[in-house]
């Protein structure tokens, strides 16, 4: 096999694209990582029918709830959300609340994807936009002080999920993440979690009612009383990703949403069409980690899953590196949507979320008492297929 030039500058994976400075990273005897493995572990024999009788299951079980709708999805206009509302509704006849968090520059190639799919699929459509000024200096608070803008999107996201999963006692929420083909970034790397967001967000002197208003606790942060009290309401609810029980192919659900959806996009390479200013998340990802290229990793889980080619792979990232401190097309319009000078961006240097939180702090750390009160209730959910 003849070596891409990036193989002599640098060990890397012999099956994926990661290099030997990846965090956490190690390599067989055959210099296969344990990314690799990993993911083998969990991919490589994965039984199609039986996550599909799986997920019939938890559909049923959604559906016998009897709500107004059997399940709430998250909707950017983006490819893998459209392919779950089709999948969902189409497929599965299932009943959706649709919600769309409104991050203030959604592209308009997404804008015409949404509104297609709603008029053809006929579904609720919500459209959410949450107080537009107040959003704008949580971004630029995020870019002064973490040196990134997408962990206030996500904090968006999950402020709809919440909301209106609660609003209508909807007992399921389904996304379009995936473990299997999108990028599963180390804490080292990349982090969304709340609690960096809210310490970012009151080193900037927002007030806790500011930012609690807005970074909603999400599931995973609950504690004890919380989840007692979600079981004795009766408001319980599941949330799924999609693609880890179904084939979830980049090309083939090009082709569906194109012909079923009039989908469009400028480019089937890019997973982000839904965001106008996703090259500016690389372009400060690059800030933080010089020659990483955010992207690796996305290519690396495409070559384990079969979609892509080692050697195209290097090829590609061979040409972002060399691109990597290019200004966006889109750097004089984001400045000026945020808000900011270009000082603000080429000075951040390595600022991160590494600055606020350490990877122990994640943990919700429950008593020994919560935990043996709640083995009976794992049975009875495991028996009565509650989801909470």
């Amino acid at each position: 096999m003849i070596k891409n030039e990036l193989e002599f500058v640098m060990k890397r994976c012999t099956r994926c694209i990661l290099p030997e400075d990846f965090p956490n990273i190690k390599f067989d005897s055959n210099g296969v990582c344990n990314y690799c493995h990993n993911w083998d572990n969990r991919w490589k024999n994965f039984d199609y029918e039986q996550a599909e009788n799986e997920l019939v299951s938890i559909f049923n079980r959604a559906r016998a709830k009897k709500r107004k709708y059997d399940c709430l999805i998250p909707y950017s206009g983006g490819r893998d959300s459209s392919h779950v509302v089709y999948l969902c509704t189409n497929k599965y006849k299932l009943n959706p609340l649709v919600v769309t968090f409104n991050n203030l520059f959604i592209s308009q190639y997404a804008l015409e994807n949404i509104f297609n799919m709603i008029e053809i699929l006929n579904v609720d459509h919500i459209f959410v936009t949450y107080k537009p000024e107040v959003l704008k200096e949580f971004y630029k608070a995020m870019i002064k002080g973490g040196g990134e803008f997408c962990s206030i999107c996500a904090a968006g996201i999950s402020y709809i999920k919440q909301v209106y999963q609660r609003l209508f006692d909807i007992p399921l929420v389904i996304t379009g993440t995936s473990s299997r083909v999108d990028e599963q970034s180390p804490f080292e790397v990349n982090s969304t979690h709340p609690l960096y967001v809210r310490r970012v967000l009151k080193k900037a002197g927002f007030t806790q009612k500011e930012i609690r208003e807005f970074v909603i606790k999400r599931h995973f942060e609950w504690g004890a009383l919380e989840k007692i009290k979600c079981k004795l309401k009766g408001n319980d609810y599941l949330e799924i990703a999609l693609p880890n029980f179904v084939e979830w192919k980049d090309e083939e659900i090009h082709r569906v949403l194109e012909n079923e959806l009039k989908w469009k996009t400028p480019n089937k390479s890019d997973d982000h069409i839904d965001c106008k200013f996703a090259s500016m998340k690389n372009y400060l990802k690059n800030k933080q980690i010089p020659n990483f290229v955010f992207k690796q990793e996305k290519f690396s889980q495409l070559i384990r899953d079969g979609q892509m080619k080692r050697d195209e792979a290097l090829t590609m990232l061979e040409r972002l590196i060399a691109r990597q401190d290019e200004r966006p097309k889109e750097y004089g319009e984001f400045l000026d949507f945020m808000g900011l000078a270009s000082s603000d961006i080429e000075g951040l240097g390595s600022i991160s979320h590494l600055d606020y939180i350490q990877k122990d702090e994640l943990s919700v750390k429950e008593s020994p008492m919560y935990k043996a009160v709640s083995l009976p209730w794992k049975i009875y959910k495991h028996l009565t297929g509650r989801f909470c």
